[in-house]
């Protein structure tokens, strides 16, 4: 009886470490869709830059984060992404695609 309490006991406490460290850090770990296009393709028809900040803008503060972009190129937008002013993580938004990256 001892032992089955002990094989438990050992059992509960290897187990709950596991769940102390799935906290989600990231944002965006493997990447995401903007909600206006399709999950796996293209936009019907290319964002505007202000169309893509407003989708951006949407989907995180829907996480309860901020967004800051910081520079445009072609068809991509670099952002920055906040929680409660401390930098979260630096993501790539296609706007062809609709596809959110995390970049690092």
């Amino acid at each position: 009886m001892k032992t089955l309490i002990l094989i438990i006991g050992a059992l509960f406490i290897v187990t709950t470490g596991a769940f102390v460290y799935a906290e989600e850090k990231n944002a965006t770990p493997f990447g995401a869709a903007c909600p206006s296009c399709e999950t796996y393709g293209y936009c019907q028809k290319p964002l505007t830059y202000r169309q893509a900040i407003q989708n951006l803008t949407a989907y995180y503060t829907a996480k309860g984060l901020r967004v800051a972009v910081s520079k445009q190129f072609g068809r991509f937008l670099e952002a920055n992404i906040y929680r409660e002013g401390n930098f979260v993580e630096r993501v790539v938004f296609d706007r062809h695609t609709g596809r959110i990256r995390p970049i690092y």
